[in-house]
């Protein structure tokens, strides 16, 4: 009984995992209320997931709020794009719906087309910010790039997630208590169990002396390194 209760054993690791979870989630929830704060808010969630998953953060009140204040004006003009950007697609699929015969069909194939980019780009845009640093145009780039070369893990990010929310509103009993889950600790455990991926993802674009030798918060990515994943997509 008393290693049940050892604060090594596995189930003690894995309440302590989950509280730390809540407390992440309603951090994150809290910080998005005013909208215009949840590009911080989600590079601040990803700040500390990405260094949860590899035993990396201790102080999770600390760790948040560190990369909510560092990635603050750069998460928030992305954050303004990405979402003027998914309005203006919105906008247009709904207008292409009112278009005559074939032209309905052509221009919203069109925009299905441009919404899967953006699915992608957003996939990685905040993860990206919260472990390198850049200019807002080659996080844009290397983000759309990034999401490319590893295609078969950005499927399942984008997937997987998708199809969590799909099931919270399939019906209304999943709903009530889908949503309970969401508010508790789903948004938290989604970008953990990403974040996994993510590390293993970014460790190809990592300086490999600075991974030996206990790496920063962030990583410098020179600008150069979009020129290089282009000459990879050739």
């Amino acid at each position: 009984m008393s290693s049940f209760f050892n604060m090594d054993s596995p189930v003690m690791r894995f309440l302590s995992r989950l509280c730390d979870l809540i407390i992440l989630n309603l951090l994150t929830i809290v910080c998005c209320i005013p909208v215009v704060t949840a590009g911080a808010s989600i590079t601040a969630l990803f700040s500390v997931t990405l260094k949860m998953v590899k035993g990396e953060e201790s102080y999770i009140l600390r760790g948040f709020f560190k990369g909510f204040k560092e990635n603050f004006k750069q998460s928030t003009i992305i954050w303004l794009i990405i979402a003027v950007l998914g309005l203006f697609l919105f906008v247009d699929y709904r207008a292409a719906a009112v278009l005559p015969g074939n032209m309905k069909d052509i221009f919203q194939v069109l925009i299905g087309a441009v919404v899967i980019v953006y699915l992608m780009v957003f996939t990685y845009i905040f993860p990206y910010v919260a472990r390198f640093r850049n200019d807002i145009k080659n996080i844009f780039k290397n983000s759309l790039l990034i999401a490319v070369l590893n295609l078969p893990w950005t499927l399942v990010l984008i997937i997987c997630p998708l199809a969590l929310f799909f099931i919270t509103f399939l019906t209304t009993t999943t709903l009530v208590y889908g949503s309970m889950l969401w508010i508790l600790f789903g948004f938290a455990l989604v970008a953990y169990l990403s974040s996994i991926i993510f590390r293993k993802v970014f460790v190809k674009y990592e300086p490999k002396e600075k991974e030996e030798e206990g790496l920063p918060d962030n990583y410098q990515l020179p600008d150069e390194t979009a020129e290089k994943e282009e000459s990879l997509l050739k």
